[in-house]
């Protein structure tokens, strides 16, 4: 048996190695603890310079920020031109977007965020179908079309004008667009594009309208310019009730006959309420009194 030597020392099995990360790019070995304390450092460092500026994390910022936007103009790589197609024909507006953008030449292009850019063009409520593109090295493009009127609506006390997307538009006059339907009720402004687009594939029911009010913020009763009353169904089946209404009024001039309604809420069915004539008020008016 060999013999063991009482002052040798044996290695403890409870001493363990200090836990290492593997870089899988260069295989380099590095110490969990070097990390920490390179993370621990780099805190230091940003709270000790915190308190040398006052205490201001915002200042470390702001002058960090500054300190990129010098680099990115010495790389060549800041804001040069700030662009706007699709809004040729009207130069305001343009010029409205161009200073709702809030992006000046000389500013950093890295900074120029797109998706930013494009929700403060969005917020004027005057441009549809905003596209916002960084050209490297130094331009912004930004796409918009003019928003389009496509109705009236009276809120209670005045007319005001709705685009295609079923916003008010804020600068619009209601007199300069006469000829546009006419809305009226709660919630009309949103379901007007709708309404709008299922109109223009019913020309004979579109002709004869004189306002449409929304109703319960769910369907439409459409007034016909000889009075009568046309109770559209539900959204999602108004475009094949407007359908049937034109194959009537081809079939047999439904909207040119004395009626006072015309109610569509019933799939194939269609009720009417025949207007009264003179003779007939006055003997309902007599066998009221």
């Amino acid at each position: 048996m060999p013999k063991v030597n009482r002052n040798q020392s044996v290695p403890s099995r409870s001493r363990r190695r200090p836990a290492t990360i593997v870089d899988e790019t260069t295989g380099e070995e590095v110490r969990v603890s070097s990390v920490l304390f390179g993370l621990v450092m780099l805190v230091a460092i940003v709270v000790a310079t915190a308190a040398w500026m006052g205490g201001s994390l915002s200042q470390i910022e702001t002058r960090f920020g500054g300190f990129l936007d010098d680099t990115a103009r010495m790389a060549g790589v800041s804001v040069n031109d700030v662009s706007v197609l699709g809004l040729e024909q009207n130069p305001a507006l343009a010029d409205d977007v161009r200073a709702a953008a809030m992006i000046e030449p000389g500013e950093n292009m890295f900074r120029a965020d797109p998706q930013l850019i494009r929700r403060r063009v969005e917020s004027t409520r005057k441009v549809l179908n905003v596209r916002v593109h960084r050209l490297w090295p130094g331009q912004i493009v930004i796409i918009a079309d003019a928003a389009e009127p496509v109705a009236l609506w009276h809120d209670g006390k005045d007319w005001t004008v709705v685009d295609g997307l079923g916003r008010i538009l804020p600068d619009a006059n209601s007199t300069d667009f006469k000829t546009l339907v006419r809305l009226a009720g709660q919630g009309a402004p949103s379901a007007a594009p709708a309404l709008v687009k299922a109109l223009k594939d019913a020309p004979d029911v579109s002709a004869r309208l004189a306002i449409a009010t929304r109703i319960a913020d769910r369907r439409w009763d459409v007034r016909l310019v000889n009075g009568a009353t046309v109770r559209l169904p539900e959204d999602d089946a108004m475009e094949s009730a407007l359908a049937r209404l034109t194959k009537l009024q081809t079939r047999t001039a439904l909207m040119q006959r004395p009626v006072t309604m015309i109610d569509l809420r019933n799939k194939g069915r269609v009720y009417l309420s025949p207007a009264q004539s003179a003779g007939t008020r006055k003997l309902a008016e007599a066998a009221r009194s």
